[in-house]
């Protein structure tokens, strides 16, 4: 089996703010901040044994319960890469994890957030979030239809659960068995509402609100060039 090794090119300097912390625990919190800055996600136990040169996962741990005790980190109990680094010295953001959820139905639309739908947690900036961060998941684009906007199918979309709809905006949609990606507008008919994709996959744009269910608001997306 190949092992992956990870090296810190540089340590960074932890402010003599964290005189409190032995030498050890100094250099387990240099290189975690080190590893966040490089790659933008936290570093796991076995990783941040790696880079300390320390084998055993158990010693590790140790460490990171007393650097959790003295407050510099904290940790999400059971998920993997949940380190955050919580001094005001910090120059990182802290993160929230959104669920990617694997997929929408009719039969789970009220339980999207069910473990058995959620494929894995992912970490974001919390200063984006701006307390939806509750609300919010993320999902594959479901189609093209909204290509010629730029947004792509297999595209990554956050979206919001609660937002406020306004015309214009971008909302997840179920349609009988189609989850759809249109712009949402109001109709003169209160029942009704406009929803307009750029290329119509299903012929119809405009629905009675009885026929659909809006899962929420795009908020966000990823794209890989």
């Amino acid at each position: 089996m190949q092992t992956t090794k990870y090296k810190c090119k540089r340590m960074v300097n932890v402010s003599s703010d964290f005189n409190f912390l032995t030498s050890k625990q100094k250099k387990v919190y240099s290189v975690i901040e080190q590893f966040i800055k490089e790659k933008g996600i936290p570093p796991t136990v076995r990783e941040i044994g790696e880079m300390v040169g320390e084998k055993t996962p158990g010693a590790v741990q140790g460490i990171l319960n007393r650097l959790e005790q003295k407050g510099v980190i904290k940790r999400e109990v059971g998920m993997a890469r949940s380190i955050q680094l919580v001094s005001d010295n910090s120059q990182y953001e802290s993160h929230v994890y959104l669920p990617k959820i694997k997929k929408i139905s009719k039969r789970n639309v009220d339980d999207l957030f069910n473990i058995y739908n959620i494929e894995k947690y992912y970490p974001l900036p919390s200063p984006l979030f701006d307390g939806s961060k509750d609300s919010s998941f993320i999902i594959k684009c479901p189609d093209n239809s909204l290509f010629e906007s730029g947004i792509k199918y297999e595209d990554i979309l956050v979206i919001d659960r609660q937002q406020e709809l306004k015309d214009g905006d971008i909302v997840l949609v179920l349609y009988d068995t189609h989850v759809l990606l249109r712009f949402y507008n109001k109709h003169e008919n209160p029942d009704f509402v406009v929803l307009k994709a750029d290329s119509d996959l299903i012929g119809k744009d405009t629905f009675n609100k009885n026929e659909i269910i809006i899962i929420g608001k795009l908020i966000g997306k990823y794209t890989q060039y």
